[in-house]
């Protein structure tokens, strides 16, 4: 059996397709808008030709640019949100190394990520061969392990899991080839990332986690060599998750830790508007709920800035532009065009349900607001309230009554703060990203960390 095959195949008997699928294959009684909104293309033959359309979207028969043969450091991107979050290491990097390779989903690269040298994850013709031969050997069994685990999968989610293949392939070429002594990620439950981190896993390459945005006790066991959190709640909370893998041997390492702080930039500013709202909405908001809540408020002579998620369905954000383009009392902030810092530089509150936003917010020197628009699955996700970093409000009424009592007074939580961001006020705030570059190095040359370092399961640290 070709080696290309063998390899992969073990890495499947070890993180099979269900596991690799995270969110989709462990989550699903957890994620119930999965299974609430059908998707545009459902039925289990849409979603084979769904799967056979992504390996046609992503085959560059021009010559594109590769990814080059040696590097040290091998970086992958799926969103916005997880580029934006290495920026500034990947920078640190390339002054530091000048040997960083970095690839991205090709639909979230701008053209100044281009510009920075970043690639565009691209199949070759040989790719496609392997996919469709690793569809066509384990495409009936994946079928029968859904059917019986959770039938509605196979009519809206098929496609999700059999993406699987494709990042394999794509990673066991690019990573053979490359040869990295580190691969990063900044997302440990995406399909791409985890296919990603188990090739490396397999063929031997040392594995970075850098968290992009808060986590919960769903999230997967953290199995990296190195994991460079946010702060305190992070560990806490990945100490929870580890019953979530599987029960399989595989090549996944119990990480060591490195508090680093939030490593989105955020520039801090210390005098806002007095009278702005920021709203934050998220891909679950209900767009209907978001327009009539954001009219309440200009009715009172509030100024508001609309700020949805990067991955917003097409129609919620086209509902936005038509209600409020010519509201004078309304500006949208679209997180294609406009950064998170300069979003949270024009504001003195945000106003959001269950988002990472919030902790940006208090890190920029905003206030947060903790709000929904309509009643949860999980209340307080993310612990934000319960641990004193957001105000909750349960009514457009306290969220008038805590802007009146707070007005002026914008200083967040230290503590609260720093429990969630480790460096927030320290000498390494403002310089996460540094932070991380400069770890990385002492890793590789075997030096003495910046920050200490904390064994995962045991908490010690060195």
């Amino acid at each position: 059996m070709i080696s290309w095959y063998t390899n992969i195949r073990d890495i499947l008997r070890s993180e099979p397709e269900v596991w690799l699928s995270y969110l989709y294959g462990q989550q699903l009684h957890n994620r119930p808008h999965f299974v609430r909104v059908k998707p545009r293309y459902a039925g289990f033959f849409l979603q084979v030709a769904k799967f056979f359309a992504i390996l046609i979207r992503d085959f560059r028969p021009i010559k594109q640019p590769r990814v080059r043969q040696s590097a040290k450091f091998f970086v992958f991107a799926g969103s916005v949100n997880q580029l934006r979050s290495l920026d500034k290491t990947i920078e640190a990097l390339g002054k530091k190394e000048g040997e960083v390779v970095v690839v991205g989903n090709p639909r979230i690269l701008l053209t100044e990520d281009h510009d920075k040298g970043y690639i565009p994850v691209q199949l070759t013709l040989i790719d496609i061969f392997r996919i469709i031969v690793l569809f066509s050997i384990r495409g009936w069994g994946l079928y029968r392990v859904l059917k019986e685990k959770h039938p509605i999968s196979i009519s809206w989610h098929f496609s999700t899991f059999c993406s699987a293949y494709i990042y394999l392939v794509y990673f066991y070429r690019v990573l053979s080839q490359t040869k990295p002594e580190f691969v990063i990620s900044a997302n440990d439950h995406n399909v791409p990332n985890r296919c990603m981190l188990a090739v490396a896993h397999h063929i031997g390459i040392k594995t970075v986690y850098l968290q992009h945005a808060s986590v919960s006790d769903i999230f997967p066991a953290l199995r990296v060599h190195y994991a460079f959190l946010d702060g305190q709640c992070a560990l806490d909370t990945y100490r929870e998750c580890e019953p979530n893998q599987p029960a399989t041997s595989r090549k996944a390492p119990v990480p060591e830790v490195i508090l680093s702080g939030q490593k989105k930039y955020l520039n801090r500013v210390d005098s806002h508007g007095a009278n702005v709202i920021g709203i934050a909405l998220n891909a679950l908001d209900d767009s209907a709920a978001a327009i009539k809540f954001i009219e309440t408020l200009t009715l009172k002579g509030i100024t508001v800035r609309l700020r949805w998620h990067p991955g917003q369905a097409l129609k919620d954000t086209h509902a936005y532009r038509c209600a409020f383009s010519d509201n004078e009392w309304v500006e949208l902030s679209d997180p294609k065009h406009e950064p998170i810092s300069v979003f949270l530089g024009k504001l003195s509150w945000l106003v959001a349900g269950n988002s990472s936003i919030h902790l940006e917010a208090a890190l920029a020197g905003v206030i947060p607001i903790y709000y929904e628009l309509t009643p949860p699955d999980r209340p307080d996700y993310y612990g934000y309230v319960e641990h004193g970093l957001v105000h909750p409000a349960g009514s457009v009424q306290s969220i008038f009554e805590l802007i009146n009592s707070k007005l002026g007074r914008h200083s967040p939580d230290k503590e609260a703060v720093r429990y969630y961001s480790s460096t927030y006020l320290t000498e390494w705030d403002g310089r996460e990203g540094e932070l991380v570059a400069e770890s990385l190095a002492c890793l590789s040359l075997g030096q003495e960390l910046p920050v200490r370092s904390v064994t995962f399961l045991e908490g010690s640290g060195r």
